[in-house]
């Protein structure tokens, strides 16, 4: 099963909450990605908040950070799903962007994963 496959079943299991997670993989110097390997992250918003933000444990984020450190895989970048919603970029992702990251976005519905989208901000000069 491929990276966007696994994101995508995860997204369907998820729903109607959003789900997140980490690209880890490799950054090439023309701008283009591979990816290797995604780790979900949990979600630490509870109730009703979780169908519309997450809000990742920094712990955690850390920890996958020093595990791959040395390893050769880098954080490529995020994904996240969008339930009942489209998969572009709502204003507080795009704030949050981080230049040179990569952030795929599932858009999910009750039916199933209706579209996937990848962005990126650049750096500017």
């Amino acid at each position: 099963m491929s990276w966007r496959q696994r994101i995508a079943e995860e997204a369907r299991q998820s729903y109607p909450h959003e789900c997140c997670g980490i690209l880890l993989g490799k950054n090439a110097p023309d701008g283009k990605f591979e990816v290797t390997e995604i780790r979900a992250l949990p979600n630490r918003i509870q109730g009703e908040g979780r169908g519309t933000h997450f809000e990742a444990d920094p712990l955690f984020l850390y920890q996958v950070e020093r595990e791959i450190e040395g390893s050769g895989l880098e954080i490529v970048g995020f994904y996240h799903s969008h339930p009942d919603y489209e998969a572009v970029p709502s204003r507080e992702d795009a704030k949050n962007m981080v230049p040179g990251l990569v952030y795929v976005i599932v858009s999910v519905t009750r039916e199933g994963v209706t579209d996937i989208r990848s962005y990126r901000r650049y750096k500017k000069n």
